[in-house]
């Protein structure tokens, strides 16, 4: 939005009585600066302000109070009530609240600031703000705690509760856009120990990319696939990490891990531009690339940490690795395969519909992650003539990457070996 900026651009939102603002309280709490939509929507329609003029002309002037102000009450019933006429209201607040919005994060990168900046807002994705942000997390709950909170709350009954839960977009809908979702359905030490990790990988985003990148950006990876393996493909690193930084248009690499397999990070391009920079990379490496996300890896690395399922052992002659096959395009979960595939290689969960978590029982001598990524594939994909590809990398390299242990040219950055 503002560049260079020197903090992470978080947005926040949820569903009504999801218990939204309890997470940007704590979020608060740990030191982010938190910019609240409904402080702003109120800031905009005091008296004197044109939203609020133009809101009496719509609404009528009933919605307005014998002092001049806004009769919150009153004009919350009309569109709750009327899907169109809240679009209205959206329409005429929205603007005067991303402007008021929109000047506060310019003050802050004037400032300076270092660290996270929260926007709270509800309807954050229905306005289409949520593309403006670096990050976004989604506070959820079930249906049924929403109205009963929402009951609660406000002392009102359940139609009447259930009419604004359902009224707006849904929270389950909201929760697949989300790049963090916080499940607010139990207790407040469960929440808080969400928030806390979620703040953690914020954190070292901001952190990382800054010291990549001199300024703060989101971060993706982008994975060559068969680069490395069994010997073939054998290239230096280093000079492949020069030819993107030099050739690759609209990829902004960023730096790169040690390995032969090629790990190189850069500037996250966004949901809708992943197959391109993917393309980009093929055109430069002349192999197959496969782009995530740093919250796409950071979801491998804490589903990683999940060991309740593992099986497989050390047997004196092989070492069990665990490794991650991301694929392109996603599995239906019909054919996504479970447990033992092969001698040497078991699925221990699948972390999203093109990512899953393997074990590899890798014997001392031979064998490769690529055995790993083939055994998925002839598994999900049995049919011969298919184009999916996958690549793999053990959680070790997973977690270099997230951690930064890379190479970069950066002029203001140390090489880290």
């Amino acid at each position: 939005m503002t560049a260079p900026r020197s903090f992470l651009l978080v947005g926040l939102t949820g569903g009504i009585a999801t218990g939204k603002s309890t997470v940007s309280a704590m979020l608060r709490s740990l030191g982010c600066i938190v910019i609240d939509a409904d402080q702003l929507a109120r800031d905009v329609v005091e008296p004197g302000e044109p939203a609020l003029a133009t809101i009496a002309a719509e609404f009528g002037r009933d919605v307005i109070q014998a002092d001049g102000t806004l009769d919150r009450k009153r004009l919350g019933a009309i569109v709750f009530a009327d899907s169109g006429r809240r679009k209205r209201l959206e329409a005429i607040t929205h603007p005067a609240i991303r402007e008021r919005f929109m000047r506060r994060v310019q003050q802050l990168a004037d400032e300076r600031f270092r660290g996270v900046v929260v926007f709270d807002a509800a309807v954050m994705i229905e306005s289409g703000n949520y593309k403006n942000m670096d990050r976004l997390l989604v506070v959820a709950t079930d249906e049924a705690t929403e109205i009963a909170r929402l009951m609660a709350r406000d002392d009102i009954g359940r139609d009447e509760a259930a009419l604004k839960v359902r009224s707006q977009m849904p929270v389950a809908e909201k929760a697949t856009l989300a790049d963090y979702v916080i499940d607010n359905g139990g207790d407040r030490g469960a929440t808080e120990a969400q928030v806390r990790r979620v703040h953690e990988v914020l954190a070292a985003e901001r952190q990382l990319s800054e010291r990549l990148a001199g300024c703060v950006v989101p971060i993706a990876a982008l994975f060559p696939v068969g680069m490395g393996v069994y010997r073939q493909n054998r290239v230096d690193v280093a000079q492949v990490f020069q030819r993107l930084r030099t050739m690759a248009n609209g990829l902004d690499v960023l730096g790169y891990h040690w390995r032969p397999s090629g790990n190189f990070l850069l500037r996250d391009p966004g949901g809708d531009a992943m197959e391109a920079a993917a393309r980009a990379g093929e055109r430069v490496i002349n192999l197959r690339c496969i782009v995530r996300r740093f919250p796409e890896l950071v979801r491998i690395e804490w589903a990683s940490s999940l060991r309740q399922d593992i099986s497989l052992t050390d047997d004196g002659d092989a070492r069990v690795l665990v490794v991650a096959v991301m694929l392109a395009e996603d599995v239906p979960a019909a054919v996504r395969a479970h447990g033992r595939i092969r001698t040497r290689v078991e699925v221990v969960r699948w972390v999203s519909g093109r990512d899953v978590l393997c074990l590899y029982q890798r014997p001392k001598r031979g064998g490769s992650i690529g055995h790993v990524t083939a055994t998925v594939l002839a598994t999900t994909s049995p049919s011969r003539g298919t184009r999916q590809a996958a690549t793999g990398r053990t959680i070790g390299v997973i977690r270099d990457v997230l951690a930064g242990v890379l190479h970069t040219d950066h002029p203001a950055v140390r090489n880290e070996p």
